[in-house]
């Protein structure tokens, strides 16, 4: 069937019909399973998120967006030869989210397009872009150009890459993190690290204490603030700041934090009240603010302050028992993203003790109530999960090429979706689909 002739559609739908009309262009699936056109229809009233109904060839969806994630799924069987009886599919988590470290390893805006084009086959809604690390930032700035690696995307690709990514439904979450983690930001400005007791300076941390330097990070989250000014979310780190089992190697921390707080603070207090100035910053440039979990409610600390509560928690680990256990954040009111970086953690290089994520482990043993370090909560803290994400980390950023990192986790997605519909579909099922996208990967 002609891709142009393969729909029957409204007006409200039209914007469904061409979104996939251009996936499918770019894919190139066979279709010729099917027989006749496909009639699109939207309904706010629906009580499912879509409705599929393949004898009468009529795909219902709750929203233009439920509609396109029921459509791409459909033609997906379709893809396989298996279209199936009638079904209805709600999705018990919301927003699906891949997160993509940019900042170690380069992407070029096709690779970032050929992610997004697997992501729009398997109904994720995110993509997170961490474009800022120790050892790279990569997003051009106007304000702060010197801090930028020679390797970098243009701010009009980055556009680019938003206009192509909302055309799939898809939104895109800057990520860009502090106090720590920023070497490359701060290699131009090194009176802005962190001093420590030795005298030396930590090349990674932001010295918090100094005004310049905050507002330095201030300035960052504007501007790119205006540049991704059409995103819901915006995520600003707090993980691994320094060492918070060894606070005595920074004692101009414990020493502000005794002054501010008093004298039974231990000098995490003034690492929380950056992180809850900067979460009120990002806010008022019209941002959900999200934070890792790793540096707050530490078991081992007496904190004189807490995180602020308007914020979202990316819990990722639990790695060290000092480190407060998912359900404290779900009983303290908290939105929390499933991180669960053992699943969905692929780490180039399989550094940190990490082991590529596989299609068979998250099918054979992963449950939606699954968190990091095995914990597992019960059902109910689902209403509080609005996301549940897959993590494509560069620490050693030469062990696989962008292509590879790519086509490697167009598998992770077939399986995390399905967790997610509460559907189970043979591997092979997806692979006429993969064959397909993976002849247009990064052309």
């Amino acid at each position: 069937m002609i891709i142009s002739e393969l729909f029957v559609y409204q007006n409200d739908t039209k914007e469904v019909a061409d979104a996939v009309c251009q996936l499918l262009e770019e894919t190139n699936v066979d279709l010729s399973v099917l027989e006749k056109p496909i009639i699109l229809e939207i309904d706010a009233e629906l009580n499912q998120d879509v409705r599929v109904d393949p004898t009468a060839c009529r795909i219902v969806g709750r929203t233009s967006q439920e509609l396109f994630h029921g459509v791409t799924a459909y033609l997906l069987l379709a893809s396989a030869k298996e279209i199936a009886h009638p079904v209805a599919h709600t999705a018990k988590i919301d927003e699906r989210c891949v997160m993509i470290d940019i900042g170690r390893k380069f992407y070029s805006l096709n690779a970032l397009k050929a992610l997004i084009r697997s992501m729009a086959w398997f109904q994720f809604t995110h993509l997170q872009l961490h474009f800022s690390e120790n050892e790279g930032f990569r997003i051009e700035s106007d304000l702060f150009p010197e801090i930028v690696s020679e390797e970098h995307l243009k701010k009009k690709e980055i556009k680019a890459l938003i206009a192509y990514a909302k055309n799939y439904f898809i939104e895109i979450i800057p990520d860009l993190d502090s106090p720590g983690h920023l070497e490359q930001a701060l290699k131009t400005h090194p009176e802005w690290q962190l001093p420590m007791a030795s005298g030396e300076k930590d090349v990674h941390a932001l010295n918090i204490l100094n005004a310049e330097a905050v507002s330095f990070m201030k300035a960052l989250y504007e501007e790119y603030g205006d540049l991704f000014a059409e995103s819901a979310y915006f995520h600003i780190g707090g993980d691994e700041f320094i060492d918070f089992d060894a606070l005595e190697k920074y004692p101009v921390l414990t020493e502000a934090a005794k002054e501010r707080f008093g004298e039974r603070a231990s000098g995490i207090e003034v690492f929380i009240e950056y992180v809850n100035n900067m979460i009120d910053h990002v806010a008022s440039l019209g941002f959900t603010v999200r934070v890792w979990n790793d540096g707050f409610y530490r078991l081992n600390r007496d904190e004189q302050v807490s995180l602020s509560k308007e914020c979202q928690i990316s819990y990722w680990t639990r790695w060290n028992p000092n480190m407060a256990p998912v359900s404290f954040f779900f009983e303290n009111g908290y939105q929390v993203i499933n991180h669960n970086d053992n699943f969905f953690y692929y780490v180039l290089g399989e550094a940190a003790g990490y082991t590529y994520p596989t299609y068979e482990k998250i099918q054979e043993t992963f449950q939606l109530t699954t968190f990091a370090n095995n914990q597992t909560v019960d059902e109910k803290w689902l209403d509080q999960t609005p996301a549940i994400a897959l993590a494509i980390w560069a620490d050693i950023p030469e062990a696989r090429t962008g292509r590879a990192v790519i086509e490697d986790v167009f598998w992770i997605q077939a399986a995390m979706i399905q967790k997610v519909y509460g559907i189970e579909q043979p591997k092979t099922t997806f692979a006429p689909l993969y064959a397909a996208w993976q002849k247009g990967l990064m052309q």
